[in-house]
């Protein structure tokens, strides 16, 4: 006789196993490729569930080995059995649409030819709204010859891309990394992608001390992210709205833009040493729609030249979210920061991220930078700003400049609503230095000692959050 346990285990699946296949299919749509398929080998019910799929995400991840070292002979033997598995669920499903198909994997060889050749099978039906692939380098041939492995990879992704036309002509995201390009292969491969919406290139080039140049008048890509050592030139892109850059460069700038008419969103993060000071005048001169952009100095030298706010207004006309990161704090004031502030008058939010550890003051000893600038600001007589709505400062900390700057923006800022701050990340070696915390920091009380002392004077009531 069963136990009552095992009795109503028995209920609940066959309640579940009662389910129709539509809400079967949402369940197996929160879960990852390899639930999905123990629960169609375990089950009878589920058995057919995967070739109704019609959104795919197929992950090599989940074929790794996760307690061995991975090996170039594990990795071989998992991009065996990934292949295998995209080719057989693709071949399952070929009888239905494919609207969302995800694939990431590794650049080896000869699985590249399996894979291509069954998605070109799926997406030429042209009912795929969605086709995402991730290529990932090997590590082992990083780690051996980085320029040597770059450099065949590079040969391998252009060889896949050769390859498979159908599976990239319908491709609308692909991520990339560690590959050397040849001069015109950008150039043939957007070309040949007309479908192509988001592209992530890390860590490649056309080889040393390059330029990568992207001149693709009749490409619909809409999102560009680098993570680079080099120079980009974005000649003609015009459909692009967002650029999310990385770099680490020593000539600057880091990034030029041409023809990108519908660019409005930027993000440049970027340690540019021993150069002249970026001015935002000239770096963003064809750039008109600029709505937020992101600068992130990434804690050393600030590497923007404060100007006045007549050679900034055009460009900063429909500016409305304003993020600037990486300041270190003991070492630059923010005060310069409000020339930006008086250069936009549309803008909305401006958020502030300060790094505030003396355990970081030694990264300038013995930096002699020829371009260090004096970064002074001098407000304009009768400025105030009538649209910011919230300052958010993140690394906050009670000190006498922080505070005055603070005050000094809800002066300015005749509108505004809301100033949020969060506090700074406690760190064990400023700690170990013997660096002592705020007196004010911690109670409730001494938060609102805080706020007393921030709205003291101000007969607006702008709400202070600090968390």
């Amino acid at each position: 006789m069963a136990s009552p346990l095992h009795s109503s285990q028995q209920e609940s699946e066959d309640r579940l196993s009662m389910l129709p296949d539509d809400i079967l299919l949402q369940i197996m749509y929160h879960l990852n490729l390899r639930t999905q398929i123990l629960a169609s080998t375990l089950s009878t019910r589920w058995r057919h569930l995967p070739s109704m799929l019609t959104h795919l995400i197929i992950n090599v991840n989940e074929f790794l080995p996760r307690t061995e070292t991975l090996t170039t002979d594990r990795l071989k033997k998992s991009m065996d059995v990934y292949a295998e598995t995209t080719r057989r669920l693709l071949a399952s499903t070929s009888q239905h649409a494919i609207k969302v198909l995800c694939l990431s994997f590794y650049l080896t060889d000869p699985h590249l030819q399996a894979i291509g050749s069954a998605v070109g099978s799926i997406v030429e039906h042209g009912d795929t709204k969605l086709l995402e692939f991730n290529m990932m380098a090997q590590w082992q041939d990083l780690d051996y010859c980085r320029f040597e492995a770059s450099v065949q990879l590079g040969q391998r992704f252009m060889a896949f891309f050769g390859s498979c036309p159908s599976a990239f002509r319908w491709l609308t995201s692909l991520s990339i990394q560690h590959l050397r390009f040849n001069e015109s292969d950008m150039s043939d491969l957007l070309d040949a992608c007309d479908q192509l919406r988001f592209l992530s290139m890390s860590s490649c080039d056309c080889g040393p001390q390059s330029v990568l140049k992207i001149d693709a008048p009749r490409s619909q890509l809409m999102e560009l992210v680098f993570n680079m050592f080099i120079r980009v030139e974005l000649i003609q892109v015009p459909k692009l709205v967002r650029v999310i850059c990385d770099i680490l460069v020593f000539e600057s700038p880091a990034i030029v833009f041409g023809h990108v008419p519908l660019l409005h969103d930027i993000s440049l993060s970027s340690m540019i040493m021993n150069q002249p000071p970026l001015m935002l005048s000239n770096w963003l001169s064809n750039v008109r729609s600029l709505s937020t952009l992101t600068l992130d100095f990434e804690n050393w030298e600030i590497w923007i030249k404060p100007e006045g706010p007549k050679r900034l207004s055009l460009i900063f006309s429909k500016l409305r979210d304003l993020h600037l990161c990486g300041i270190f704090f003991s070492k630059y004031n923010l005060d310069w920061t409000l020339y930006l502030l008086e250069a936009a008058p549309s803008l909305t939010n401006f958020f502030l991220k300060v790094q505030r550890h003396k355990c970081a003051r030694n990264i300038y000893e013995g930096i002699n930078n020829q371009h260090m600038m004096d970064l002074q600001w001098k407000a304009s007589s009768d400025f105030k700003h009538r649209s910011l709505n919230l300052l958010h400062i993140e690394g906050f900390e009670v000190d006498c400049k922080l505070m005055r700057y603070i005050r000094c923006v809800m002066e300015l800022a005749v509108q505004l609503k809301m100033i949020r701050l969060q506090r700074k990340e406690p760190c064990g070696d400023c700690d170990a230095q013997g660096q002592l915390g705020s007196i004010f920091s911690g109670n409730e009380i001494r938060t609102d000692l805080i706020r007393e002392i921030l709205a003291h004077g101000f007969s607006s009531a702008i709400k202070i959050i600090i968390i």
